[in-house]
C-alpha cells in the first residue's frame, strides 16, 4: 500500500485519533512521544509551525516530518490539519480531569462523556466487514476457545455467557497454562478468540502461536493491527482506546472491547437467527425457573 492509498483510506474528524493510535504501535520512544504530543489538546493549532513543534519537543524538524509520514500523512501540514479538525469535532470536554472541587454531578458527567467519546471514536474506524467475516468463521468452527489475561479474562467470561445463551458452546480459561493446553489441542476447523489490549502479553502470545501452528483460525481484539499478537491473527478487530486522565487506557479499552464484542456477538447470532432465538428461549426459560426456585 502506498502513501496515496493510506491517505484515501484515512478517516476524518473524530476518527483521526484512533487511526493514529493504531499506527503508533511499534514506534520508537521519541516517535511515540511526538504522537502523544500531537494528541494532547491545545498543543497544535492551525497556525503551529513545524519549527515551533520541534522546539517544543526538543527534536529535529526532520523527525516531525518522518513521524507524519509514518502515520500515513503527506507531511506535517496535512497531519496538523487533521488533528485540528479532530479537536474541532470533539463534542465533549476531552481535557477534563477530576478535580477536588468537582461536584458529584461533575464526576458522573465526566465518566459518561469519556464513555461516549471512546465508543464514538471506536465506531469511526471499525471495519464491519472484518467483524462479519470473523463472525462467519466463529459460527462455522468445530471448537471455539476464548483467551485473555488480566482484565481481558473477565471480558472473555462475559462473551462466553452470551454465546451459551444462544447455544454456541465455547471455553474461557482463567490460567495461562490451561490456555496453552487448550491451544495445543486445537486443529484446522477450530477458532480462538483472543482479547488483549496491549497485544503483546508474552504468555498470551505463546498461546496464540500454539493455536496458529495447529491450524486454528485466530480472531484478535486489540488496540492495533500492528501489535505482535495481532500479527498472528487471521481477523483483527481494533480497539484503539484513548489514554485518559480519569480512568487510564485500560478502563476505556474495556468499554470499547465490550462494545465491539457485543457487535461481534450479534453478527455471530445472525448467521442463524432462528436457531439463536430458539436457543435463547430455552436458556431464558431455565434462568427464569432458577430465579423462581431461589425465592
Amino acid at each position: 500500500m502506498n502513501d496515496s492509498d493510506l491517505q484515501n483510506d484515512m478517516p476524518h474528524g473524530i476518527g483521526i485519533a484512533p487511526y493514529i493510535r493504531i499506527k503508533q504501535e511499534g514506534m520508537t520512544e521519541n516517535e511515540s512521544r511526538i504522537v502523544e504530543w500531537f494528541l494532547s489538546p491545545g498543543n497544535l493549532t492551525d497556525v503551529s509551525g513545524i519549527k515551533d513543534v520541534a522546539l517544543s519537543l526538543g527534536l529535529s524538524e526532520a523527525m516531525i516530518v518522518k513521524v507524519s509520514k509514518i502515520l500515513g500523512f503527506s507531511g506535517f501540514r496535512q497531519l496538523r490539519s487533521a488533528i485540528v479538525e479532530y479537536f474541532d469535532h470533539a463534542d465533549h470536554d476531552i481535557t477534563a480531569e477530576l478535580s477536588p472541587t468537582d461536584s458529584p454531578e461533575d464526576v458522573v458527567n465526566k465518566v459518561f462523556n469519556l464513555t461516549v467519546r471512546t465508543i464514538v471514536e471506536g465506531q469511526a474506524i471499525v471495519d464491519a466487514n472484518v467483524i462479519q467475516q470473523a463472525a462467519q468463521c466463529f459460527f462455522a468452527a468445530n471448537q471455539r476457545e476464548l483467551y485473555g489475561v488480566g482484565g481481558s479474562n473477565s471480558i472473555c467470561a462475559d462473551v462466553q455467557h452470551k454465546f451459551l445463551k444462544i447455544g454456541l458452546r465455547c471455553n474461557a480459561y482463567l490460567d495461562a497454562h490451561l490456555m496453552m493446553m487448550s491451544a495445543s489441542l486445537l486443529q484446522p476447523g477450530d477458532v480462538a478468540l483472543v482479547v488483549s489490549h496491549s497485544g503483546r502479553t508474552s504468555d498470551l502470545k505463546r498461546v496464540v502461536s500454539i493455536a496458529k501452528d495447529n491450524g486454528a483460525k485466530i480472531i484478535c481484539i486489540t488496540h492495533s493491527s500492528n501489535s505482535p499478537i495481532a500479527q498472528l491473527a487471521d481477523f483483527n478487530i481494533c480497539s484503539p482506546a484513548p489514554e485518559t486522565p480519569l480512568l487510564g487506557r485500560n478502563a476505556s479499552a474495556r468499554i470499547l472491547q465490550l462494545t465491539l464484542l457485543d457487535a461481534f456477538f450479534v453478527s455471530v447470532a445472525r448467521q442463524d437467527i432462528e436457531l439463536a432465538n430458539k436457543n435463547l428461549e430455552k436458556t431464558s426459560s431455565i434462568t427464569k425457573y432458577l430465579k423462581r426456585d431461589y425465592k
